[in-house]
């Protein structure tokens, strides 16, 4: 029997309020660089930089990891499922070259960083494996994926004896790579940035860049000058490069399970449909078995919670399960090659960087960003970066994939205004609805016995926004903007939150 999924979706090492440590921005500033967001990308970047003599200022617009670097699985390897093989298929084979010489590099400076920190950093093999038929497609491409590593010289072994409850028709494994909670590494590179002339700035949304140097970063409550801005959000809050036109958003679910039983002693992902991903934790002095998986387009396939209802019940099909601890979901981004996008955001703002795109491998991806980014500020050469540059034009293997994804976001945007969206009764708590009334598309929710009314139209490029019945937000399926059930921003390319409903101020109304 599958024991409960929690009330509330709570991320493993966020906590249930994680709260903020920082104060906000209540000044204007000057600063040699402005780093915007405050996960592992931009506290990286804002260390690397600070080490080099840079004044930084770290602009959060919620707290310390609150999108994707607080939602992870905190896996630290150069074997990431079958990424070498999607990206040998979308940018050929001198691409996983510089993709896996980036990860290395990502991997090395987070391991050295990590290890003077209290983060639960252990070491544990990595395994990429497949449950289907061994002439399969997803056989096939982990042998694929085991060729590519073993040619790039990782010391990868073949063997199905994996370790897991079930049974594996093909597998490899790269052994010592790692694990961590990524909570207390973060919380340390941000204690490192603040102060002596740099600062970390919590509860300050950036609202806009100026094109030109020396740059002003405009937030509600103050401005800060400086000569270079770096964006290290999930996708840059400024759309000079159209980048958002060339991104895949996708969400994805994970459990932490307290079972009865030992547990394997590895971190694994699966190559089938729908991808699965396992690792032990360690929570609260006890170990815990996170699973994960079941992504797909943010803002689509609802109702979200039957993703984790699903994953809870494969999981207990496996493992005895004593409880749910915990559930939550992530939102990952990928580029139609694979490679990240690094670099100046455009030719007409060279010094306004962004580093975005890491396919869900954000610990190493993100790390190797941050070299990246620093060596541009500080003048000098990183050789494999140059193949991920942002202001690249599409490579033409990667075409199909372009061209599908932005297929799917006219459908959403179509299909979203042209559905007639009913009004009807009020919803119940932790509902939410879109409705089409004589006024225009209102988004109205119940949460915390309160009823919300916003625009159901998405401020960043008008999709009509659904509603996240796992996370209890609006989510856009256009670019992946995300809102708090009052219409507040949560995470996407968003600067405005929703607007008020057509015709009327905001509504928020206790239940009687």
């Amino acid at each position: 029997m599958t024991p409960p999924l929690p009330t509330r979706s709570t991320s493993l090492w966020l906590g249930a309020d994680p709260g903020t440590a920082y104060p906000r921005l209540e000044q204007d500033l000057d600063v040699d660089v402005t780093v915007v967001g405050a996960g592992i990308t931009g506290l990286s970047t804002a260390v690397m930089l600070k080490r080099a003599g840079c004044s930084v200022a770290v602009l959060e617009a919620r707290h310390l990891a609150a999108a994707t670097s607080g939602r992870t699985t905190a896996k630290i390897s150069l074997l990431q499922g079958t990424r070498a093989s999607s990206v040998e298929r979308s940018a050929g084979p001198d691409a996983v070259a510089d993709h896996l010489a980036a990860h290395r590099a990502g991997m090395d400076w987070l391991l050295d960083r990590a290890a003077g920190v209290d983060c639960d950093l252990q070491r544990r093999p990595a395994i990429t494996y497949s449950t289907g038929a061994r002439d399969g497609s997803a056989a096939r491409t982990v042998r694929r994926e085991r060729g590519l590593l073993t040619a790039a010289g990782l010391p990868v072994v073949a063997g199905t004896d994996v370790g897991l409850p079930f049974a594996v028709t093909e597998a490899v494994t790269l052994p010592d790579q790692a694990q961590f909670d990524p909570l207390p590494y973060l919380r340390d590179l941000a204690a490192e940035v603040d102060g002596d002339g740099s600062a970390v700035h919590e509860d300050t949304r950036v609202r806009s860049v100026s094109w030109r140097a020396p740059h002003e970063v405009r937030t509600p409550h103050g401005r800060v000058r400086s000569r270079w801005v770096v964006l290290a959000t999930g996708l840059p809050v400024l759309e000079r490069g159209l980048h958002s036109t060339r991104m895949e958003p996708s969400r994805s679910y994970s459990l932490a399970l307290r079972c009865g039983t030992d547990l394997p002693a590895g971190m694994y992902l699966g190559a089938d449909a729908p991808t699965r991903s396992v690792r032990d934790a360690v929570h609260d002095g006890e170990q815990v078995l996170l699973v994960g998986g079941h992504g797909h387009r943010v803002g689509t396939s609802a109702p979200m919670l039957e993703h984790e209802q699903a994953l809870a019940g494969w999981a207990a099909r496996h493992w005895p399960i004593e409880e749910i601890t915990h559930r939550w979901s992530a939102q990952d981004y990928q580029t139609e090659d694979g490679l990240p996008f690094l670099g100046p955001i455009s030719p007409v703002s060279p010094r306004v960087l962004v580093g975005f795109g890491f396919a869900k491998w954000g610990m190493t991806g993100g790390t190797a960003a941050a070299i990246a980014l620093c060596d541009r500020v500080l003048g000098r050469s990183t050789p494999w970066a140059e193949r991920m540059r942002a202001d690249r034009l599409p490579r033409p293997r990667a075409l199909p994939t372009l061209a599908m994804a932005n297929g799917q976001v006219a459908r959403y945007l179509a299909t979203g205004w042209a559905r007639p969206d009913l009004a009807g009764g009020e919803p119940a708590e932790g509902r939410g609805v879109v409705q089409t009334t004589r006024r225009g598309k209102v988004a109205r929710c119940r949460v915390g016995g309160r009823l919300h009314e916003r625009s159901a139209v998405c401020p960043h490029l008008g999709g009509i926004v659904q509603w996240n019945d796992a996370e209890l937000s609006w989510d856009c399926p256009l670019h992946a903007s995300r809102f708090a059930p009052d219409g507040t921003v949560l995470e996407g390319p968003s600067t405005e939150p929703l607007g008020d409903p057509p015709g009327l101020a905001a509504v928020v109304r206790p239940r009687h």
